[in-house]
């Protein structure tokens, strides 16, 4: 769950919806990634099991961590470097980027290690008042209305 630029896979719609049954966000992705619904599902990006667009890493961030040796971007000797700052101001959803932190994430993960990062995520990524796991453009629990 932890993505090789920083990202928390964990509150991903692609790894979420096929896990909370929500068909219609199941819907959506396979729509918009030309699949069928029971196609949908990722494990994060260093699964076997990827959507097309992570598997795909478009920004390159799968074949540069090969190519260097290393598992996520903070382990480079250039970190950060351009492509990742390239990659913070885009995908933007309902206001909210989803990469504009990932130098701080990365960051978090060199210093307090993947596992208690990953820990800390999972936290941060449940309803503070029912736990059911928000997906990252969201700020309200659709299931008890609280805010994130």
């Amino acid at each position: 769950m932890a993505g090789i630029c920083g990202i928390y896979c964990g509150d991903c719609p692609a790894y979420l919806a096929p896990r909370l049954g929500d068909a219609a966000e199941v819907a959506r992705l396979a729509e918009a990634n030309h699949l069928a619904p029971a196609e949908v599902g990722c494990d994060g990006c260093l699964s076997e099991r990827l959507m097309p667009e992570c598997r795909e890493c478009r920004h390159g961030f799968r074949a540069c961590a090969r190519a260097r040796g290393v598992t996520w971007c903070f382990q480079c000797h250039d970190f950060p470097c351009q492509r990742l700052r390239d990659f913070l101001p885009i995908h933007t959803r309902d206001g909210l980027s989803h990469h504009a932190s990932l130098l701080s994430e990365l960051r978090d993960m060199s210093d307090r290690g993947v596992e208690a990062w990953l820990e800390a995520k999972a936290t941060q990524a449940a309803c503070p008042d029912c736990g059911r796991r928000f997906y990252w453009f969201q700020r309200v629990c659709p299931d008890c209305g609280a805010k994130k």
